[in-house]
């Protein structure tokens, strides 16, 4: 009687380890070069006169299910012009992959926030009589993220 409740004993404590693994967030630094990551192989498949940046990088919990995703605001910059995007990195196996991003105009961001599973991003758009360079129209832009897709949130 004691070797099955010794084996059932070992096989919660492995579980109990597992999933304490698995819910360990990256830090930091671990999201900067997850980030970086992601835009290195993007960067890969631009024009040679296009560059990737990573601007705010979030780690969340984006849908309760205990895994930590990694949400990237960036920006790629053209000799003349230039778009932000958004996408979050889920953990796959052994790597963060991309598992969802926008695939609408957002505006020239100046910031990300991510709070109760909801990306938040605050934008400037053109107005009536605004120069491109230098919109004036403060807007922000909501998204929820579900496995594979970011939807935009009214």
């Amino acid at each position: 009687m004691g070797i099955p409740v010794l084996r059932s004993t070992c096989l919660l404590l492995l579980l109990a380890v597992h999933a304490n693994v698995r819910a360990v967030p990256p830090d930091a630094d671990q999201a900067r070069r997850i980030a970086e990551q992601f835009l290195a192989t993007q960067q890969a498949s631009a024009s040679p006169q296009e560059a990737y940046e990573a601007g705010d990088i979030a780690v969340a919990d984006l849908d309760g299910d205990g895994e930590a995703e990694v949400v990237v605001l960036w920006t790629m910059l053209g000799p003349t012009y230039w778009h932000h995007g958004v996408t979050v990195l889920a953990h796959k196996g052994q790597r963060y992959m991309p598992a969802g991003e926008t695939g609408e105009p957002l505006g020239s961001v100046e910031g990300m926030l991510v709070r109760n599973g909801t990306i938040e991003l605050k934008t400037k758009w053109p107005g009536p009589n605004d120069p491109r360079c230098c919109p004036t129209v403060a807007k922000t832009l909501r998204y929820r993220w579900t496995p594979g897709k970011l939807t935009p949130v009214k």
